[in-house]
């Protein structure tokens, strides 16, 4: 597990940084503002690729060789990201990051899955607890290099930490299904009949294209503020923080209730505060209104990865994760190639509104399909 955590805290510190530089790399190397969604969705198609390609294979042994690939795919993005000087050359080394993403995490979560028994939420939560904790402390970090040195210095440092944490998994065995051959035939097209697992995918769905919306758009909108380099990267920080904080006790939750419910109330609170953004104008207020939003996003990221285990056989553990960062890539691109555009258009404003709208949209689609029990459940009678 601790290796895990590991790869997961120093990956996402390279990844949040490329989120906390954009506005930088716009300005350093001229890349006009509505381009700067062709860097973000990079990572999604990488990852959705990967995801749909390759997570299946975790299932059936191969979880450890993907993570050791997953390590070195993300470490070469990151420093590729650290020489390149054209937005060609940004898309190529986002997206091969993105890949690396994309096996890295089906294979961990499951690996928990398959360890964790009825403590699954805290456990799948405390990986995100990981993750976050690598978006905390790599932005406020990567600004500071930045401006000690210059933008390329971040992604070089982060890009050697993440070869360096190969190390700590190149023994790692995530064990295979007991039935691989036949549960594996037409996985995806089996998990998708389940009007469960569409339910939950669909939060996973909302979930990943506000991330998409917000990649592109954050950074831009305080730059355009007045925000410094500095500024834009603690409130990433300030956005994150309180996820850190509340990440073990946010992934209990799935335990005690429902993942379903936990998952599907966080998501439609983070709806108002979404379409909120574009109308700030004040820096301050962003700060505060970022905050509340990242303990929400607390409770939704391990309360859809469990649902969506809930929803599927634990044979196809790691094929139904993949099965969700897939669309929930696909979604971020989407976000992520739109918001961009809508930005540089109709304002900040119209944009982060149009965002909020897609999501209650989404969710609103959700509860239709499978309503979300509102009582706390026995934790004898949890199922995966």
């Amino acid at each position: 597990m601790r290796s895990l955590y590991l790869v997961a805290a120093i990956t996402m510190a390279g990844v949040s940084s490329v989120f906390a530089l954009l506005a930088e790399i716009h300005n350093a190397y001229g890349i006009a503002e509505q381009n700067l969604g062709w860097i973000a969705g990079a990572a999604f198609v990488g990852a959705l690729v990967t995801q749909l390609w390759l997570s299946r294979y975790a299932d059936r042994g191969y979880g450890g060789l993907l993570m050791r690939a997953g390590v070195i795919a993300s470490a070469l993005g990151l420093l590729w990201f650290g020489i390149a000087d054209q937005l060609w050359q940004f898309i190529l080394a986002r997206l091969i990051l993105g890949a690396g993403i994309g096996v890295i995490v089906p294979a961990s979560r499951r690996f928990i899955i398959v360890n964790a028994g009825s403590d699954q939420g805290r456990q799948l939560g405390s990986f995100y607890g990981s993750y976050i904790a690598g978006f905390v402390f790599g932005p406020p970090i990567a600004g500071a290099l930045t401006v000690a040195f210059n933008v390329r210095t971040p992604f070089l440092l982060f890009g050697a930490l993440t070869i360096a944490t190969y190390l700590s998994i190149y023994r790692l065995e995530i064990p295979a299904t007991q039935n691989s051959d036949q549960t594996q035939k037409r996985v995806l097209r089996r998990l998708v009949r389940s009007r469960q697992m569409v339910a939950a995918l669909l939060v996973v769905i909302s979930f990943r294209y506000s991330i998409g919306v917000f990649e592109p758009l954050w950074a831009p909108h305080m730059d355009n503020l007045g925000a410094s380099t500095m500024i834009v990267t603690l409130s990433l920080t300030g956005f994150a923080l309180p996820m850190l904080l509340i990440a073990r006790w946010a992934g209990s939750l799935s335990d005690r209730f429902s993942p379903r419910a936990t998952s599907l109330l966080s998501a439609l609170a983070t709806v108002p505060l979404m379409a909120s953004y574009g109308w700030i104008s004040s820096v301050p207020i962003l700060f505060i209104a970022a905050m509340p939003h990242g303990m929400m996003e607390a409770v939704q990221s391990p309360g859809t990865q469990a649902a969506v285990s809930d929803a599927a056989p634990l044979d196809d553990a790691a094929a139904a994760q993949g099965l969700g960062e897939a669309m929930g890539s696909a979604a971020s691109m989407v976000g992520a190639l739109t918001a961009a555009p809508l930005y540089s258009w109709l304002g900040p404003g119209p944009a982060f509104l149009i965002g909020a709208i897609t999501m209650l949209v989404l969710l609103s689609s959700s509860w239709l399909l499978d309503p979300p029990p509102l009582s706390e459940r026995n934790s004898e009678s949890k199922s995966i």
